[in-house]
């Protein structure tokens, strides 16, 4: 075999792999971000009404701490499947990372979504538990704010 044509065979070999294992690997990246963000998603929403979904979720199951799972549903729509298993009940969540927005995955997910529409008991928490206002603007009682100025 001529020397030339096995070194171009050989480099034409190397790159295609180099190209293909930089792709899987750049894709796994995004892939893991996206499972992570999915995951916070749906941790971390607060619904006007006050309920966050591990709220209800402890309300359902008191002292029961969930094992949240995240499968990539699909890689180009960016869905991901986020599951939370409580005390032998499964809650799918599908989660759009475009929206980002959270939809039903089975039927004991969409009583949890439905009830994050539900006020939560002494939601706001009361104003005399919030933090005190530290801009400039005047107080509520009509004394100036504090500043941090002596």
């Amino acid at each position: 075999m001529d020397p030339v044509k096995l070194m171009r065979g050989l480099l034409v070999g190397s790159a295609t792999l180099l190209a293909a294992v930089s792709m899987w690997v750049l894709q796994s990246k995004f892939d893991g971000a996206d499972r992570t963000n999915a995951l916070k998603v749906v941790r971390d929403y607060h619904a006007h009404g006050g309920w966050s979904v591990p709220d209800i979720l402890d309300e359902k199951h008191p002292g029961k701490m969930p094992v949240w799972n995240v499968q990539t549903q699909s890689s180009c729509m960016q869905a991901e499947r986020v599951t939370a298993d409580v005390d032998g009940v499964r809650y799918e969540f599908v989660v759009d990372i475009n929206g980002p927005s959270i939809h039903p995955g089975n039927p004991a997910s969409e009583a949890v979504l439905k009830q994050l529409d539900d006020s939560r008991p002494n939601w706001p928490p009361p104003a005399s538990s919030a933090v005190p206002a530290t801009s400039g603007a005047p107080a509520a009682s009509g004394a100036p704010a504090a500043t941090g100025k002596p």
